[in-house]
């Protein structure tokens, strides 16, 4: 679908194109003159490009900092819960295992048990 989506796209643009020799010189020396004025838009504006240069650099700063904290949050969650998983399965006493808030290991266990399901005859 993305393939068909994108020859229409691009057969629309090629369509839309001018036929005309002038027309299409004229159309190269636009996107020729764009390009140039893009490119050397720093060379015109270089107080918005430094003030861009350290607005991008504070950015970075800042992403760094959430990305290390984020990934600092979620390996202490992960160490955590691993560590009270290893402390079941090591055979270690159910008292041992950190409790989660007032509950009781025996308080976590389930305290009934479904009936059988009766003979249907």
């Amino acid at each position: 679908m993305a393939l068909v989506r994108t020859v229409i796209v691009v057969g629309a643009v090629i369509a839309l194109l001018p036929s005309d020799r002038a027309q299409q010189e004229r159309l190269q020396q636009a996107v020729v003159d764009a390009t140039q004025w893009t490119v050397t838009f720093c060379d015109r504006n270089a107080k918005t490009c430094d003030n861009a240069g350290v607005a991008w650099d504070v950015f970075k700063t800042k992403a760094e900092f959430a990305w290390l904290m984020g990934y600092d949050v979620v390996m202490s969650h992960v160490v955590h819960q691993s560590a009270g998983l290893a402390m079941v399965d090591s055979g270690v006493e159910t008292a041992s295992v950190p409790q989660r808030g007032t509950l009781t290991s025996r308080d976590l266990e389930p305290g009934w048990r479904g009936q059988y399901p009766r003979d249907q005859r």
